[in-house]
């Protein structure tokens, strides 16, 4: 008979929380693995691929994120590396009682590497929380790539956005010098949110970035595909906007298959 003697009480009604770190990190031109780590509910897969570039696919085994839950991805390509990152699936943000999750993602790029970060659909539920943080060390020789697409509200199911906390921190440094820096910050009631000078009624957005010595000279390319982009200071951004989240997945598929020269990782078309 469990009868709840010897529990700690001041752990009653306690709600339990996901922890879960990722490590992973390449080197040299033969793309040698040579950092792997993975712990609680965040696992880093290596599909077996015909690409001469290694695909690193992130599981998060709890099944999304809500209030409280801690998240870390570290993850590098040195010596000439190169590694394209994505997730299994869309990530869930669920809605939270009080606090907020917290997703961490540090990425390292040195010595001529190629790192392409390409998570799927960051989902915001109703009342849901999460504060992001994406931090990038990389040198003058390397390149890296990051898209983030994030949608509001689940549309197929009939749900529509009323309130959620979603603040977003990114921080991006060439030889130690910060040339990129944003934040978005979404608190309260999203209708507030839907107007010309923000959404403008999009219920799917999408940031593109790319640093690189050769970041300026794609401008071009990019906007052959009919893409708002502008290139300068070595970095290339591309900034979406849409009412259909599933015709933003459709623009960022045609555009990273384009963009990379390649094709995207099978999460992203199963």
């Amino acid at each position: 008979m469990l009868d709840g003697s010897g529990s700690n009480p001041t752990r009653i009604g306690a709600l339990q929380r996901a922890r879960g770190r990722a490590m992973v990190g390449f080197a040299g031109a033969q793309n040698r693995l040579v950092d792997l780590h993975q712990s609680g509910s965040l696992k880093a897969l290596l599909p077996r691929n015909h690409a001469p570039v290694p695909d690193v696919v992130l599981v998060n085994t709890a099944g999304g994120l809500t209030g409280g839950d801690r998240y870390t991805v570290e993850l590098s390509a040195n010596a000439g590396a190169s590694a394209t990152v994505a997730t299994q699936t869309a990530e869930r943000v669920y809605k939270a009682s009080a606090d907020v999750a917290q997703m961490d993602v540090s990425l390292r790029v040195t010595g001529g590497g190629i790192l392409s970060w390409l998570p799927q659909e960051t989902i915001l539920f109703d009342r849901s929380a999460i504060a992001r943080r994406i931090t990038a060390d990389l040198d003058a020789d390397s390149r890296l790539l990051i898209v983030e697409p994030v949608v509001f509200g689940r549309r197929a199911m009939g749900e529509a956005l009323t309130q959620t906390r979603f603040t977003d921190q990114w921080r991006i440094r060439v030889d130690g010098r910060l040339v990129h820096a944003e934040a978005t910050r979404i608190d309260g009631d999203f209708a507030a949110y839907q107007g010309r000078g923000c959404l403008n009624g999009a219920l799917a957005m999408a940031t593109v970035l790319y640093v690189g010595p050769d970041a300026e000279a794609r401008l071009d390319q990019v906007r052959a595909l009919g893409l708002p982009a502008s290139a300068w200071g070595g970095r290339l951004v591309v900034r979406l906007l849409e009412s259909d989240p599933r015709q933003l997945r459709r623009t960022l598929m045609e555009f990273l298959k384009h963009f990379r020269g390649c094709d995207l990782p099978r999460v992203w078309t199963m």
